[in-house]
């Protein structure tokens, strides 16, 4: 019999809650280092604040999946502007242990599809973790593109970076006049933003995230000089709150003429160094599904896949 998805009950939805706060909780513990009670404290903070209602929040898609009557699993959609502001998100999909291998997840993403096609919904998209090996390849046979990583690699082991040298930083406003302009491309791209739509966002969050510029606290802004040329700049992080222990890598960018010449390992290695001058454990970053270049390069350098962001954009509705 064909699997079928069935609105959620409020019983129904307190059965699998303490489900989903545990498997959120283990995801902060794996993607954001926290300690496990924290975890346990902020999943429960999420889940609350995302469905208040529970099954009836508005904007969210709650869904048991049957199969000849029998619950095999349950799927949690957002629709566009609660989660991403013009595509759909699938929060959450489970297909219980004792169902797992019968295709009944690939069946609930078709029913899923078909779902936000009716509604005329042109893109969805999802977050995987590093460790769930078998959702990343399922979610890739079902034509989901990779568009954003984030990754990890401890503080041991760090290669030398001799040849390059990190100055306070030079130019701030050009740079960040092209950071900005590259990242609205990227939330074009990601989100499916229109281009004053990501310009816009890229513009507020760049302030929000930098409000001192160079002076801004916790920020780590400098340039890169290698043969006596500036070759490049980068901006590294402080730990936040979700990540202690983990200093982030925000944005390396070498500069085309002297590209292809090892400086992006080479400051790579150095920012390591300072973090773990900080006391600090690890380092993570985000590429874009895009770069592959850059993928191939946190590969050889030993950062490990943290999560990833896929999306696939939906066919119209056929009269």
């Amino acid at each position: 019999m064909a699997l079928l998805l069935e609105d959620m009950s409020d019983a129904n939805f307190a059965r699998r809650r303490p489900g989903l706060i545990a498997d959120t909780a283990a995801a902060m513990v794996r993607a954001e280092g926290r300690h496990q009670q924290e975890a346990e404290v902020e999943a429960e903070r999420s889940v609350a604040g995302q469905l208040p209602q529970g099954p009836r929040t508005p904007g969210q898609l709650l869904r048991r999946a049957v199969v000849d009557g029998r619950e095999v699993g349950w799927v949690w959609v957002s629709l566009p502007g609660s989660m991403m502001p013009s595509m759909a998100w699938i929060s959450d999909l489970v297909v219980d242990p004792e169902h797992r291998r019968q295709g009944h997840g690939t069946a609930i993403i078709a029913e899923v599809e078909r779902d936000l096609i009716e509604r005329g919904l042109p893109r969805v998209g999802l977050n995987v973790f590093g460790g769930n090996d078998p959702a990343r390849q399922l979610y890739a046979r079902q034509g989901y593109g990779i568009i954003n990583q984030q990754r990890a690699r401890a503080l041991t082991g760090i290669p030398p970076a001799a040849g390059i040298e990190l100055v306070p930083m030079r130019d701030f406003d050009r740079r960040m006049t092209a950071l900005i302009e590259d990242y609205a491309g990227d939330l074009q791209e990601e989100q499916g933003l229109s281009r004053y739509e990501a310009t816009s966002t890229a513009h507020r969050q760049a302030r929000e995230w930098l409000p001192d510029g160079t002076a801004t606290e916790g920020a780590i802004l400098r340039t890169v000089w290698a043969g006596g040329n500036e070759v490049g700049w980068v901006w590294a992080g402080l730990p936040s709150r979700p990540r202690p222990g983990m200093g982030w890598l925000h944005n390396i960018e070498i500069d085309e003429p002297h590209r292809s010449r090892g400086y992006g390992s080479l400051v790579i290695a150095a920012m390591q160094r300072e973090f773990q001058h900080r006391g600090l454990r690890s380092m993570g970053l985000n590429v874009h599904g895009c770069n592959v270049r850059a993928q191939a390069l946190y590969d050889r350098l030993g950062f490990e896949l943290l999560a990833q962001q896929m999306a696939k954009d939906l066919p119209a509705l056929q009269e």
